[in-house]
């Protein structure tokens, strides 16, 4: 598993992007657009741009079927910039949230629970 933290969110927004395209019958909304730009600079390690925008992403679009995902990305975001108490705290929240689909988030979430205590 060592290495694929990068992987995981990737292949979420690649199928995000996919479903949301035009030739699905639907143009971007902005809901793809933060979440792609989150995901780009998080690409980019740019984890404090990054985090700023998983922390837009989550407060507008709560319901959204990435939400955990960007969770989980968001405090990984945390776990970079060496805030690792905030970082905890998100990886929590993850576990007590993620359900059904999610739940491959919830085990990955309290694997960097492990690491980190």
């Amino acid at each position: 598993m060592r290495g694929t933290w990068f992987i995981w969110p990737a292949l979420g927004l690649a199928f995000f992007l996919m479903v949301t395209s035009p030739g699905f019958g639907q143009g971007a909304t902005p809901a793809s657009e933060m979440y792609a730009k989150a995901m780009h600079l998080y690409e980019k390690r740019k984890w404090a741009a990054a985090k700023e925008y998983f922390h837009r992403y989550l407060a507008e679009y709560s319901d959204s079927s990435l939400y955990i995902t960007s969770l989980y990305s968001l405090a990984y975001c945390y776990q970079q910039l060496k805030d690792l108490k905030e970082a905890l705290s998100i990886y929590h929240k993850v576990v007590e949230e993620a359900r059904g689909d999610d739940a491959f988030w919830a085990q990955m979430a309290q694997k960097r629970i492990a690491s980190l205590q």
